[in-house]
């Protein structure tokens, strides 16, 4: 024999490596293999066919004594309180229909559906004189230390369970719990292709919005090199000047009226039916330039003269702030406050007019408005990809620490070593 022989011979008697790779799509099928070798392993399904006779038969022998019951229970003092708990007996034995040939699924989710109702109807009956007080509807010379009802669910309840030790042992509900977290994982898995197809979406829209940005940001720099902008850079200049004149004005009246404003609510006790006093006191800055008339001075004249009588009751600062304020001010000055500022909304217009009416102007704050659009857009994007990736990151983690819990599950209940790929399509 060569020694080429021999190498194949020793390789074919060599232990093969137990280790199986698959898929999460072909756990699926896998898993129902396994589902089959332990029902046919352990007698599942004759067991099965078993345990759903016994609870048909229970089922007919209970609906025939609660039929009985319930004829006795009428006329009981305590009927308003059992016949509900007779009702909901039979809504757990209209569980116990079962198909000539059932399968190990449908009895199991019959099994747990059963575990739940029982014991929540046991804890009710308990919980009722009903539990002690039972003899009305035992049959006559019956003689009985437990309630018929309550040993009756006691019954089906041990039933169940002998069926759900077998099952245990078997080890089948691992295949449930398997074939669910798999179900769940499958699920995040099509999440994540979601997200990254959202993200791939938001990159191709990003990549555009970057080159149209560049584009305007290149279009705004040529604009702003012409010459025609320094005409413009001037009026925009002699704008913001103009806005800022406007602005100390505004702060000029208001500072005044902040300071009399003490006196003006004093005053408004005196006349309380003054609307342009009560407008003042509101919104002094508003009122002042809609006043064309300068009505108010005649009120800070009958104010100044009331407070020179002590007429007024204010704390010293106050007084002396007030008096401060109205002395030299509220004539001469405010009148010259507004005409002031109305020549500078005339000036302000002019100057408006000629920025809007200037088409060259209106290239460029044209070209600034579709930039800060882009701008905006990018900005927008990057935000929106930052949080997909921060979304497919979790989700990733996720997947890994799912994907190890399976392995360590199939291994703990199979003693089979399989590796998964969590395969994503394109």
């Amino acid at each position: 024999m060569s020694w080429l022989q021999k190498a194949v011979l020793f390789l074919k008697s060599a232990p093969k490596d137990d280790q199986e790779t698959l898929s999460i799509s072909q756990l699926q099928e896998w898993m129902q293999q396994r589902s089959r070798e332990i029902v046919e392993q352990h007698n599942l399904l004759p067991a099965v066919k078993e345990h759903a006779k016994i609870l048909e038969d229970k089922r007919w022998a209970l609906e025939a004594q609660l039929d009985s019951w319930s004829k006795k229970v009428r006329l009981h003092p305590s009927a308003n309180e059992i016949i509900p708990i007779f009702r909901e007996a039979r809504q757990i034995l209209d569980l116990l229909h079962f198909p000539n040939q059932p399968v190990v699924g449908e009895v199991l989710a019959v099994n747990q559906e059963l575990e739940k109702r029982l014991h929540g109807l046991i804890e009710k009956i308990e919980a009722t004189d009903f539990f002690h007080d039972f003899s009305f509807i035992l049959e006559e010379d019956a003689n009985s230390d437990t309630n018929p009802l309550l040993a009756a669910l006691l019954d089906l309840d041990a039933s169940r369970k002998k069926l759900d030790l077998k099952i245990t042992e078997s080890k089948y509900h691992a295949v449930q719990v398997i074939d669910s977290k798999a179900e769940y994982v499958r699920r995040a898995i099509a999440h994540l292709q979601q997200l990254h197809q959202e993200r791939e979406l938001k990159m191709s829209r990003l990549a555009a919005a970057q080159q149209k940005k560049e584009e305007k940001e290149k279009s705004l720099q040529q604009l702003h090199g012409d010459k025609k902008n320094l005409d413009i850079d001037e009026l925009a200049k002699k704008k913001k000047e103009l806005e800022g004149k406007m602005e100390e004005k505004e702060m000029e009246v208001l500072s005044f009226f902040s300071k009399i404003k003490p006196l003006l609510q004093q005053y408004q006790e005196i006349e309380p039916s003054n609307g342009l006093l009560f407008s003042y006191i509101k919104d002094p800055l508003s009122s002042f330039f809609q006043d064309e008339g300068l009505f108010v001075l005649e009120i800070l004249e009958k104010i100044a003269e009331l407070l020179r009588q002590g007429k007024f009751n204010l704390h010293q600062e106050t007084m002396v702030s007030s008096l401060s304020a109205l002395e030299g001010i509220y004539n001469q000055r405010l009148r010259a406050v507004k005409e002031d500022y109305k020549g500078l909304q005339i000036e302000l217009k002019e100057v408006t007019g000629q920025v809007h009416n200037n088409f060259f102007v209106i290239k460029v704050d044209d070209a600034a408005y579709r930039l800060e659009h882009y701008v905006k857009q990018v900005k927008k994007l990057e935000e929106d990809i930052s949080v997909l990736n921060q979304k497919s990151t979790k989700l990733q983690q996720l997947l890994a620490r799912e994907q190890g819990d399976l392995q360590s599950l199939i291994k703990s209940s199979f003693g089979r070593k399989v590796v998964l790929v969590l395969e994503q399509k394109k």
